[in-house]
């Protein structure tokens, strides 16, 4: 057995020297891989279409990969800013419209739908509550002289802007005095405040809502609204709404038959953990004063993210078993091209062989070539990828991000893909009778 290793050493310089303590080691190991790696890129340069046509499942492989990516880093992103608009901790309660048979039934039990007086009930009954706001919308026209708004008129009450973290950039927001008088004031959004007013401070000024003269107060901060189609909650524009005392609404601006009907219950929760708990007890609230009828509904932001994020999850693994597939071709391609690769230079091999170079040179040498091939591909998947991601979010309206996690994810898969798909060419190369070699034509 120590003979046998003497010789295996006698033959492997570079192993002989690893053994004993040598300067230049480190120095000749670059070398040798630095010149295996340019006939790696010259064996490449000299069949250019041939290596194109080898990396076209790994270049659509990867550019699934990152487009991917892309995607699923959009829709999450969207989904967390929607849900920082809406609060974690938050719970939204939407008045439905019912039609048809459910609509008779509800007559029947005498249920009016949402009303202000549900928001009063829930404020009173559940103390682990820091807000509750109703929001009444109303469709009609405003104006200023001669301009005329594009805005929607919503009553809401003084707690709106701590419950949504919405608060005024000049002047102040409705005040609980101007609820209890139903006051004609109104705080704008900040593309009204551009719309009615222009460059000029409306804060004073008066505008016609309806039929009526209202004092501008206040005009809201701007607000980002990202809204695609990997939307999880559509939202409306907020910069475009004008808050009026929700007393005032329902006053002035109200269904004769339902004078208490509002859209939405925005309720704040203390805890995030509580939220859940809390939707629970308003549930059972809202159907002792509904008596059984379900004309509204119950959102809670933070679980519409969880179930967003689980289908999120859902495209990935499918799209991944996509791009998986192309890049099992693109690697049983590259074997292929490589073992043919292997046949035509077998005379090169036996030269080089009998030359000195050992099997662990022809082993790099084949594998590095095979390598630089995924890896190419790799590259250029990461720009096609990137370029569909642009696409997408251009033409199909979803949004996309590429992250440096995707790229690098991207490139390590096409990477890996040539070691592992070109181990099996090398050491067929490098297994070869350097006699046999020699003699092939």
């Amino acid at each position: 057995m120590v003979g046998v290793m003497e010789c295996w050493k006698n033959n492997n310089p570079t192993i002989q020297q690893s053994t004993e303590v040598n300067p230049h080691l480190t120095f000749r190991i670059f070398m040798e891989y630095s010149e295996s790696l340019r006939i790696g890129v010259k064996s490449i340069a000299v069949h250019k279409l041939r290596s194109l046509l080898t990396t076209l499942g790994v270049i659509f492989g990867v550019a699934a990969v990152v487009s991917m990516l892309s995607i699923g880093e959009g829709a999450k992103r969207a989904a967390i800013e929607q849900i920082k608009l809406l609060g974690t901790n938050n719970i939204r309660v939407n008045h439905l419209k019912l039609t048809g048979e459910q609509a008779e039934e509800a007559d029947k039990k005498a249920s009016n739908g949402l009303s202000y007086f549900d928001g009063q009930l829930i404020r009173a009954n559940l103390p682990n509550i820091t807000g509750v706001t109703p929001l009444k919308f109303v469709e009609i026209e405003v104006m200023r002289g001669n301009k005329e708004s594009s805005g929607r008129v919503v009553g809401t009450d003084e707690t709106y802007e701590w419950v949504t973290n919405f608060h005024p950039r000049e002047g102040r927001f409705i005040t609980p005095l101007d609820v209890q008088e139903a006051k004609r004031v109104c705080v704008i959004g900040a593309e009204i405040r551009s719309e009615l007013f222009g460059y000029h401070n409306p804060i004073g000024r008066r505008i016609i809502i309806g039929d009526s003269w209202f004092n501008v107060v206040g005009v809201m901060e701007a607000k980002t609204l990202k809204e695609g189609k990997t939307s999880v909650i559509k939202l409306r524009n907020i910069n475009k709404d004008i808050y009026i005392p929700i007393t005032t609404a329902l006053k002035r601006f109200t269904d004769d038959d339902r004078p208490n009907l509002v859209e939405e219950i925005a309720i704040q929760v203390k805890g995030e953990n509580q939220v859940v708990t809390t939707s629970e007890i308003v549930k059972r609230i809202l159907n002792r004063t509904h008596n059984g009828v379900n004309d509204y509904e119950i959102i809670i932001p933070a679980e519409l993210l969880a179930q967003s994020q689980k289908t999120q999850q859902v495209f990935n693994v499918v799209m991944g078993s996509i791009a998986a597939i192309s890049l099992l071709v693109g690697g049983i391609g590259i074997m292929n091209i490589m073992l043919a690769s292997v046949t035509e230079r077998t005379r090169e091999i036996g030269v080089r062989r009998a030359l000195g170079a050992t099997e662990r040179d022809i082993l790099i040498q084949f594998l590095n070539e095979t390598v630089l091939v995924s890896a190419a591909g790799g590259m250029i998947g990461v720009i096609l990828g990137a370029i569909m991601a642009k696409g997408i979010n251009l033409f199909a309206g979803w949004d996309t991000v590429i992250s440096l996690y995707s790229v690098v994810i991207s490139f390590g898969i096409s990477a890996l893909v040539g070691v592992v798909f070109g181990i099996y060419p090398a050491r067929q190369a490098a297994k070869m009778n350097p006699i046999a070699a020699l003699r092939f034509e």
